[in-house]
């Protein structure tokens, strides 16, 4: 049986990671959908969420999901979000 990812609480119960592309760039950044629950709340359509590249200052960015790859170790960088308070 197979269940459709449409929440970042889902994600995070199967351990997967948010993977966001600029569209003009090609810069990517992968986030732990566990670390996005806790800013954004489990109930969030992790493809509606708004991301901001640094480079190109656009927010025109694609959204995927991934599985972490347990066959070989990868080299990757998990970016953690936080909330400033201002």
């Amino acid at each position: 049986m197979a269940i459709s990812i449409d929440t970042l609480g889902k994600a995070a119960l199967q351990n997967m990671f948010v993977v966001v592309e600029c569209r003009r760039c090609g810069k990517q950044a992968t986030f732990a959908a566990s670390d996005l629950c806790r800013v954004y709340g489990f109930d969030r359509d992790p493809r509606k969420l708004r991301f901001k590249c640094e480079t190109c200052d656009t927010y025109e960015c694609r959204i995927m999901m991934a599985f972490p790859d347990f066959d070989r170790k990868p080299e990757k960088v998990i970016w953690r979000p936080v909330t400033v308070k201002g």
